[in-house]
């Protein structure tokens, strides 16, 4: 048990030291733009390691990670030059405009999108004008549901199995070659870190094999950034305030260009979309298909003023979120009118794989008893009154933030001497897909005079095409790396291990995990995965390949005419 519990401590300091390794953050707070870049974050004390031994970023390297995974590269395998992030430097004055600074991005312009920063893996391809001319996604949603949440190790797997079909779908659905890229954008943060890697090493894959450029790109950002493209940039112009609700993230943010955002407010605890999941989870609803759209349902059976839920943070004039206190409030709520389920709360209950929690709604009353049925249907009248009433109360907790944030975002551009005004309010993030929340925000942008915009529902969770779309406004800009090397590790034959390893072929996936192997940070070097530090494989990792495998790949396409290609991964090629 101590040997086990020292080893779980020692992947969590690696995990800790990646990110440090690799981040590189930009922030915009009271109007003034400041950044953290890599010069100033190799004076931040790192606790894990002395610092006789910690090895500091490149203070005059560009890039959106510097010492990212080519510096990992670099120190692995030996490769010279100077490491400026995800690719091998800066962009080439023969990629920039006259300007020396922007990049021509037109209808002509294809961007490949990949997204797999936490449990669903996407794929799209969309043009610099904003067509989508394919997309491709797989959900994890089987795979999670057992154990009541995302398990990190199962997740990985999962885009492990489903990254090269993802991709070659989308492609396949655009009717294109990956030859015919011009860019290749990829989520690097925020997320979890061993998800991240699995798209990073994708796409890298795809720019080293075709040379063209690698765009890294924010997650939340590219939440904020698709409503551009599904309103169209004529009605959502920069400066727009943004709310972004997810599973994970609550903020407000007024947008004032690419890579210019003040945070107005943001949750200080709980976020709206983790919220919905523990309550669902609470009164017994399956969130197989995620919590919320579970409660949403459930809600539409029940009275929103059964329950005098509080409002939070009425009493604080601010812009900032909070959903532990409701949270509570409802648990208070099921234990006083169900009960506590057996075993425990039905929250912190986890259950292995194939159980089921043994809730109120897996046990029907036998339909001879008829005190027993008008008890069940007392008691889903209850829960879908505490549905109703947490819904309502963490909706106007929403409106109330964002009204003042209207007024807080105009008084910002004022005070900056920025003469534009809110051309809209953008709602996005998984939880802009609830109907409610939709209906509520958009009479509150409607009192300000200002239009609410939206999503489609499936660009509301993660998806490839945000990305891609985050790609083509950032490619515009020069934001965007050069290739990185060719992979060069891992073949004892020597020569071009990309595709080839121990001197013969090896499949995609043998070259992949190869190459993700080698990104591993250990305490005080880097080297290939198999060492005393690397990490454990969950028990049940053997279950997500053949859960992806089963399930297949969900697709979509507008302008695709035909399959084009074969299945396998098309920036594969043997020698």
């Amino acid at each position: 048990g101590c040997r086990a519990t020292a080893a779980a401590v020692r992947t969590i300091r690696v995990a800790m030291r990646a990110a440090l390794a690799s981040a590189r953050v930009t922030t915009t707070v009271c109007g003034v733009r400041s950044s953290l870049s890599p010069a100033r974050s190799a004076a931040v004390r790192n606790p894990y390691r002395p610092a006789a031994r910690r090895s500091r970023p490149d203070p005059f390297s560009r890039g959106f990670a510097a010492g990212g995974v080519s510096e990992r590269r670099a120190r692995i395998d030996g490769l010279t030059g100077r490491a400026t992030g995800f690719g091998s430097g800066p962009l080439s004055p023969d990629r920039l405009g006259p300007d020396g600074r922007t990049v021509a991005v037109d209808a002509d312009t294809l961007i490949l999108g990949i997204e797999t920063s936490c449990d669903d893996t996407g794929a799209a391809v969309v043009t610099g004008d904003g067509r989508v001319l394919g997309e491709a996604k797989t959900s994890q949603d089987a795979i999670h549901a057992p154990w009541g949440g995302v398990v990190p190790n199962l997740a990985q797997e999962a885009h492990k199995a489903a990254i090269d079909d993802v991709v070659a779908t989308a492609l396949r659905n655009a009717g294109v070659g990956a030859s015919r890229l011009d860019a290749v954008a990829v989520t690097v943060g925020p997320g979890l870190s061993m998800c991240l890697r699995v798209g990073v090493v994708a796409a890298q894959d795809v720019c080293a094999a075709h040379n063209i450029p690698i765009v890294p790109v924010h997650h939340m950002e590219a939440h904020g950034l698709v409503a551009r493209l599904a309103g169209g940039t004529d009605l959502v112009r920069f400066p727009f305030l943004a709310l972004l609700v997810s599973g994970g993230h609550n903020q407000l943010i007024l947008t004032r260009g690419v890579g210019d955002h003040v945070i107005l407010g943001s949750t200080l605890d709980d976020a709206l979309g983790e919220a919905y999941d523990k309550t669902a989870r609470l009164l017994g609803l399956d969130v197989g298909g995620g919590g919320g759209p579970a409660l949403e349902l459930l809600a539409r059976e029940g009275d929103p003023k059964a329950y005098a839920f509080p409002v939070p943070l009425r009493k604080r004039k601010n812009c900032d979120f909070s959903y532990a206190g409701l949270k509570t409030a409802a648990r208070m709520a099921v234990e006083r009118d169900l009960g506590v389920p057996e075993g425990d709360a039905a929250f912190t209950t986890v259950c292995a794989p194939g159980a089921r929690a043994v809730t109120p709604e897996v046990r029907p009353a036998p339909a001879s008893d008829e005190k027993a049925l008008d008890e069940e249907r007392n008691r889903r009248k209850i829960r879908a009154d505490i549905a109703a009433s947490f819904q309502a109360a963490a909706v106007k907790h929403l409106e109330e933030r964002t009204r003042r944030a209207i007024g807080w975002a105009n008084d910002a551009l004022e005070s900056a001497g920025d003469i534009r005004t809110l051309s809209c309010v953008v709602v996005a993030g998984g939880v802009a897909a609830n109907q409610s929340v939709r209906e509520t925000l958009a009479k509150a942008a409607a009192d300000a005079g200002l239009s609410l915009v939206t999503p489609p529902p499936r660009w509301c969770t993660d998806n490839g095409v945000m990305v891609a779309w985050a790609g083509a406004e950032r490619l515009a800009l020069g934001l965007a790396e050069e290739p990185p090397a060719p992979w060069l590790g891992g073949g004892e034959g020597g020569g071009d291990s990309r595709v080839t390893g121990g001197g013969g072929p090896a499949s995609v996936c043998e070259a992949r995990q190869a190459r993700t192997a080698c990104l591993i940070l250990t305490a005080d070097a880097f080297h290939p995965a198999g060492g005393a530090s690397a990490s454990q494989p969950h028990p049940a990792v053997g279950t997500a390949r053949s859960a992806v495998a089963g399930k297949g790949v969900e697709t979509a396409a507008r302008t695709g005419d035909g399959a084009v290609g074969s299945p396998a991964p098309p920036w594969r090629r043997q020698p």
